[in-house]
């Protein structure tokens, strides 16, 4: 380290050099600093830039989500006695509603046993059914059970581990069986209670009895527990009921007391019977779109305010504000402007501007809304609204039903023609049944009641059917369907079946209840009276087929019931739903692209992590650095100057000392020869 001292001249050498330093690089210094600042502030208006465009997308969710549009609202005079709710598919109107009878669930009591844990119950298995029940609790009579066909049946195994009374209730509700089992205490002692989860007459409980001891009806053993049609041991506790209620008049009963196939749209709460007539209402709300259009006009404006506040040109103070002129902000803005003003692309309705429903621009660039105008608009034509801001695909056939579509799908119109319709995989019975319309029956027993399936590819553990006495093939479908249905692994995996009786055919039918080449119903096994008798044989069914057909002529993609538009098609993306019943020709659907749509998409390529603005960004970050780095080396250029300079001057500075040595040593030596010789003094 070179040290300038300055003791041969007296001078400061370190400040000099500093300052000769200083003045040298002061221009360098002055221009590096501009352009940082420069660079700097471009660098982050466009940040700014980036992030109101991040805002202003983030306003637009709601007006492109199609949840948001044709909602309704609907209300009640007497809310704590009867309410309501309504969906997009219900209709405006009133409604006067009185109601007498609340649902009701089945609940059934055992006798009272002395302990919980030790007394025991027997064992066997305990099979619930639950469909109407024809019971009289006066007499005790029994007259009938009509299985439910959609409902399922559990069988729940009851061995030495779980015979007690409290091992029954948690065997039954760990089944998950769509029964509530509990223990009170009546004052006589401990009752188990079967409560349906379900209310209404046709999910009343039906309660049969595999015995280990034999006998499957007496009151001993497990079989205390039996409540049909061959022994009521259980004591009904409150019997099944519908819901009864009048709509204007018009009687009604349910079997839930909430009510959603009484008035399309329209859920009725039953809370209690009412003290009269309720009036009820359901209009339409158009809330959700007006304070979805007001939070896409203050992200627009505050979006369209950041941006003219950061190109801006103060020309009274000559001050230009960082993005004048910026080709950037420039293009985004054209691109944006042009979306808002024009109007909307494949649309042949009356409305298809944002001005012809009350959204206009002002003179300083900033969107206004008429709300009355909008009002108006979303009154009188609400489906023409919902296309200027959403992606929406319209069918001609009321059949078909546009599910969504993506970025790539381009507006248009395209004809939908169907070669095949979805089917769900079935497997047919041989016609072995008796002639049930002319009084025959047919028995099962432990003879004819074992078979196994796979439905969808989820294979069920073998299935035992009711033993009993059937009298018609549709009770005999319901009673297979109910198992079917009941099987554990298919009630995880929610796949279900329909078992129907041909009549003409004279045979049963197992259906599976989803669509498409994935659906199937297989028979796994089962023993030969059962397939000679009911009519299935180990065998694999029909596999169901998956919809076919094209779309604006090019093959289509199906999937179950759904139609997929692929890659070779404008309409790739688009995503249909095809019900009905007929092939050929099926209309078209014409598929647009709203304001908001639009706007959304543009967002998505603006902040692409990859886009333009994104590169423009990196691009000044990029010239920062090299600013940075040319600083970095010019610091070190200075930093050697300095060093070089502080040499030379040391040099200097001992050049100095020394020749100040001279000096003093020339004068010493004048002084020592004048003296003696003179005697003089200098």
């Amino acid at each position: 380290m070179i040290t300038a001292t300055g003791l041969g001249s007296g001078l400061d050498i370190t400040s000099l050099v500093s300052q000769l330093v200083e003045a040298e690089r002061a221009g360098s210094d002055l221009q590096l600093d501009r352009q940082t600042a420069q660079l700097n502030s471009k660098f982050s208006a466009l940040g700014s830039v980036k992030s109101v465009l991040s805002t202003f997308q983030s306003t637009l969710s709601d007006l492109n989500d199609l949840s948001s549009y044709g909602r309704n609202s609907a209300s009640s005079s007497v809310p704590l006695e009867l309410g309501i709710s309504a969906d997009s598919t219900a209709q405006a109107n009133s409604y006067f509603v009185e109601v007498t009878q609340l649902a009701q669930s089945h609940s059934l009591a055992s006798l009272a046993v002395a302990d919980t844990n030790t007394t025991t119950l027997g064992t066997g298995t305990i099979t619930i059914r639950f469909g109407t029940t024809d019971y009289n609790s006066g007499t005790d009579t029994y007259n009938s059970f009509t299985l439910k066909p959609d409902s399922s049946v559990a069988t729940i195994n009851i061995d030495s581990s779980n015979n007690t009374l409290s091992g029954v209730m948690n065997a039954i509700n760990a089944a998950g069986a769509g029964v509530n089992a509990s223990i009170v205490n009546d004052g006589v002692g401990y009752r188990l209670l079967l409560t349906s989860e379900s209310t209404g007459l046709e999910n009343s409980l039906e309660i049969s009895v595999t015995d280990d001891d034999g006998n499957n009806i007496d009151t001993g053993g497990l079989s205390q527990l039996v409540f049909n049609s061959s022994a009521t041991h259980l004591e009904q506790a409150a019997a099944a009921k519908d819901a009864l209620l009048t709509i204007n008049g018009l009687s009604i009963s349910n079997p839930s007391n909430s009510v959603t196939s009484a008035i399309d749209g329209v859920t009725l709460d039953l809370k209690q019977t009412t003290s009269g007539v309720v009036d009820l209402s359901v209009q339409s709300d158009n809330s959700a779109v007006i304070d979805g259009v007001n939070r896409f006009i203050a992200g627009y404006n505050q979006f369209i305010n950041a941006v003219n506040a950061l190109s801006a040109y103060d020309a009274e103070n000559d001050v230009p504000s960082p993005l004048v002129g910026d080709f950037t902000v420039r293009s985004i803005n054209s691109q944006i402007d042009t979306i808002l003003r024009n109007s909307v692309a494949g649309l042949t309705a009356s409305v298809t501007s944002l001005s012809e429903i009350g959204i206009t621009t002002s003179k300083s660039g900033t969107l206004e809304l008429d709300v009355a105008e909008l009002n108006s608009a979303l009154a009188d034509k609400p489906d023409e609204v919902t296309r200027i801001f959403a992606a929406l695909g319209v069918p001609t056939d009321p059949d078909i039903q546009f599910e969504s579509a993506t970025a790539e799908t381009a507006v248009g119109t395209y004809d939908i023609n169907i070669t095949n319709l979805a089917t769900t995989g079935t497997n047919t019975g041989t016609s072995v049944l008796p002639n049930f319309g002319i009084g025959e029956t047919l028995t099962i027993d432990a003879d004819n009641d074992e078979l196994a399936v796979e439905i969808d590819g989820v294979s069920t553990s073998t299935i035992t059917l009711t033993n009993a006495v059937y009298s018609s093939g549709a009770a005999l479908a319901s009673e297979i369907e109910a198992q079917i249905n009941g099987a554990t692994a298919l009630r995880d995996a929610s796949i279900t079946v329909s078992v129907t009786y041909d009549n003409g055919s004279n045979n049963l039918v197992i259906s599976s209840d989803s669509f498409g080449s994935s659906s199937s119903v297989d028979v796994l096994s089962v023993d030969t009276n059962t397939a000679a008798e009911l009519g299935f044989g180990v065998s694999s069914g029909t596999v169901g087929t998956d919809v076919a057909g094209t779309i604006d002529g090019v093959a289509a993609t199906g999937a179950g019931k759904v139609l997929l538009a692929v890659v070779g098609s404008d309409a790739v993306g688009l995503r249909l739903t095809i019900g009905g019943t007929t092939t050929g020709n099926r209309g078209n659907v014409e598929f647009s692209r709203g304001i908001v749509n639009q706007l959304d998409l543009l967002m998505e390529q603006l902040l692409d992590t990859e886009g333009a603005l994104e590169d423009r960004i990196n691009a000044f970050k990029d010239r920062i650095d090299e600013v940075s780095e040319r600083r970095e080396r010019l610091e070190l250029r200075w930093e050697a100057v300095e060093a070089r300079y502080t040499r030379q001057f040391n040099s200097l500075d001992i050049l100095l000392s020394s020749l100040q040595s001279t000096s003093n040593y020339m004068e010493q030596q004048f002084e020592n020869l004048l003296t003696p010789n003179t005697g003089q003094q200098r």
